[in-house]
């Protein structure tokens, strides 16, 4: 179980769920509440991850 949390914590799969965060936001101000929020959450979200994603390949 500790392996596992480790592998979940590397930056890698971080940035997988900080994207999938941002898009989950981004889908929910198309449908659902507060839509300014979650629309501008989601796209900070969702450059951020990708963002990082160029980032820790470069290296």
């Amino acid at each position: 179980m500790e392996s596992m949390m480790k592998e979940c914590m590397k930056p890698h799969p971080l940035l997988h769920t900080l994207s999938g965060v941002g898009l989950g936001l981004l889908i929910v101000a198309f449908f659902g509440i507060s839509k300014d929020t979650a629309m501008i959450l989601g796209v900070i979200l969702l450059v951020a991850g990708v963002l990082g994603e160029f980032l820790t390949k470069k290296k």
